[in-house]
């Protein structure tokens, strides 16, 4: 029986040790005996190191040839519509997936998957096919619960951290950072003058956790990709849509979050009697001079943000380009446009009537605890008697909002639609 790579080495270290010790030993001084066991040793070492050296490569090539394999076998899932584990779905099917193949109609089911932390893996498509719109690079923090969201959404634009404690306290500054006094020149021997600041205010925040529930029936069990497209398409999109809810108007009330638009020190502007163009560029203005932060987002409803993308000139031309070609005729058309440079955000979470322009990036942090996990089981309420299994998708996320002046935000519909 052949050595293993390990007994070989064994032997190599044993000859080359004895080869050493009797070189010390004897040096120059060997004799002829001593001479030719030295270079039998050193033939022993030499062969052996031939034979490792060979082994390796066979090793490599048997590497090689099995990932080649495997590299294949994933295509041609892939191309099969069969799910991976790069989306949250793929995720659940993959580890869930002995657990289905065994179910049969009237056994019990119950399993839950591991959380699915989309931080670890910057690319979340799902493979053509999907309608997956990436390109917003990773600085966006997307994250998983947003994938199947094919406009800009308020946590595109917002920071993002992640939470490993069950609380998070930080301080925030006051708009009027300096209660009375301020700097100034003093002349020689002359008194100083005092600045007293106001106190900055400590925050407790702790994450909300924003969950789903949905039933599918036992034959749909039997099909994995479906499931797989299900929890992708249907439960993670409507979780979206409540953690945007809830990042801009929850009221902080019970298990809600505080939205961005109920949180104390935002700056009032109400554009009313102009032209709201004017008046956004004022509130931009406002995020400059009340912080060193620099404005970066806007935040309309749908209805608003379509009323200032219907404004024309005076020869009848849109300011924001037509619905065949772009402003004036140049370029192509753009779906949503910015304004004054700044992304629009276009979303019902936003009341009718209100805006707010802010420094989103800086001024708010998503605070994600965890990732966003699957479970499922039949035994929930009547599932067993029915056939059918509850699917649930959860998530924790809070909303840091350190520099509250760094938005504003005012009533906005009214003077548009004068305008």
């Amino acid at each position: 029986m052949p050595k293993s790579i390990q007994e070989l080495k064994a032997a190599r270290d044993e000859a080359l040790a004895e080869a050493k010790s009797l070189v010390a030993q004897h040096g120059d001084s060997m004799t002829e005996e001593i001479f030719e066991r030295v270079t039998e040793l050193k033939s022993v070492v030499d062969d052996t190191d031939s034979e490792i050296q060979g082994r390796v490569k066979r090793s490599d090539l048997f590497a090689e040839i099995s990932s080649a394999k495997a590299a294949a076998d994933e295509l041609v899932e892939s191309s099969t519509g069969n799910p991976t584990d790069r989306t949250l779905g793929g995720h659940f099917v993959k580890n869930a997936e002995s657990e289905l193949k065994s179910f049969s109609p009237g056994k019990v089911l119950s399993y839950q998957a591991p959380e699915f932390k989309a931080a670890s893996d910057p690319s979340l498509t799902s493979g053509a096919g999907q309608g997956v719109v990436d390109g917003y690079a990773t600085e966006w923090s997307r994250d998983i619960v947003n994938q199947r969201r094919e406009r800009l959404v308020a946590a595109d634009i917002m920071g993002s951290a992640r939470l490993t404690q069950p609380v998070i306290k930080y301080l925030v500054e006051k708009a009027e950072r300096i209660a009375e006094g301020k700097p100034g020149t003093v002349a020689e021997g002359a008194k100083k003058p005092y600045v007293r600041y106001n106190p900055f205010d400590l925050v407790t925040e702790s994450p909300a956790k924003v969950a789903a529930l949905t039933k599918i029936s036992d034959e749909m069990i039997e099909d994995l990709p479906f499931i797989a497209d299900y929890i992708n398409n249907q439960l993670i999109y409507d979780l979206s849509v409540e953690e945007e809810n809830q990042l801009l108007k929850g009221d902080g009330q019970g298990s809600n979050l505080r939205g961005l638009f109920n949180r104390e020190g935002i700056q009032k502007h109400d554009i009313a009697g102009g032209d709201p163009f004017d008046g956004l560029l004022e509130a931009i203005d406002m995020v400059a001079l009340a912080t060193p932060l620099t404005a970066d987002g806007i935040l309309l409803n749908p209805a608003d943000y379509q009323t200032l993308r219907k404004k024309k000139d005076g020869n009848g031309q849109y300011f924001a380009g037509g619905p065949f070609q772009g402003q004036y005729g140049q370029g192509g058309i753009m779906l949503n446009p910015p304004v004054w440079g700044l992304n629009v955000v276009s979303t019902p979470a936003v009341e009718k009537g209100k805006y707010m322009v802010g420094a989103f990036r800086q001024g708010s942090t998503i605070l994600r605890r965890g990732g966003l996990r699957v479970d499922s089981t039949n035994t929930n309420v009547d599932d067993f008697e029915n056939n059918l299994v509850t699917l649930r998708a959860e998530e924790r996320l809070g909303l840091m909002v350190p520099r509250p002046a760094a938005f504003v935000t005012g009533t906005i519909g009214e003077a548009a639609a004068e305008a």
